[in-house]
């Protein structure tokens, strides 16, 4: 992994009550391939503390920005706080979560905050030109009040970009899918045999549930791609 860079806290954007996206300064020389991490180290009331986020900027972007739930931890609350100016430690890239080439069909399992190295790779897939012949995203979220960067996605359908979101608590009236991501919602949308990579990004719990589901479907190890975010 690359060496640490000193970078300026720029904003924080809520989405709902508990998940903000935080950007800060992109320090000069920092590069990044779309679904690499970083760590972020912050000083809190028990010290320096260092944590890891995927990117959800795209490399292309002229700043830094991660996406992640609030909690009632010291380093949440120290992230919270940061002020416009307030300076940080960052060390990276790292992580090998990528899209090559020839990726031309996926399927990525998501949920909440786990979207983040999927937007980054989408985001900068657009800027490139890119098209593919069938990207589906199928979406997992708590509920209505923050999904986010759906809108973004949902403007990729020209690029061959299909978003499911599927919600755990769905509005009244909503007719999509609902409940959890599971075998039976992945077979609803795409043949799981065509030979496509699916991509499973979120935290651990969420990881071990699409596993079982990839094993439910019979997905082979080379066709799977996993990044587990930790607490």
């Amino acid at each position: 992994m690359a060496g640490g860079y000193e970078v300026a806290f720029v904003q924080r954007e809520a989405c709902g009550s508990d998940i903000v996206t935080v950007r800060f300064e992109k320090p000069e020389g920092y590069s990044f391939v779309a679904g690499q991490w970083m760590t972020l180290r912050l000083e809190t009331e028990d010290g320096p503390v260092t944590k890891t986020f995927t990117h959800c900027s795209a490399p292309s972007d002229p700043y830094l920005e991660i996406t992640t739930r609030l909690s009632d931890s010291p380093y949440k609350h120290a992230l919270a706080a940061l002020t416009p100016g307030d300076v940080v430690h960052v060390n990276g890239p790292g992580g090998r979560l990528t899209l090559g080439p020839a990726d031309t069909r996926l399927a990525f399992l998501a949920g909440g905050v786990g979207i983040t190295p999927v937007r980054s790779t989408l985001r900068q897939a657009k800027v490139d030109g890119r098209s593919f012949v069938d990207v589906l995203l199928l979406y997992g979220n708590r509920d209505e009040t923050c999904v986010p960067f759906l809108e973004e996605f949902e403007e990729m359908a020209d690029m061959g970009v299909r978003t499911i979101v599927v919600y755990e608590q769905p509005p009244r009236l909503w007719t999509g899918e609902r409940g959890f991501i599971t075998a039976e919602t992945v077979r609803r949308h795409v043949d799981p045999d065509d030979g496509r990579p699916f991509v499973v990004t979120g935290p651990p719990v969420m990881v071990e549930v699409m596993e079982r589901v990839l094993d439910e479907l019979e997905i082979p190890a080379e066709r799977r791609r996993i990044e587990r975010f930790s607490a």
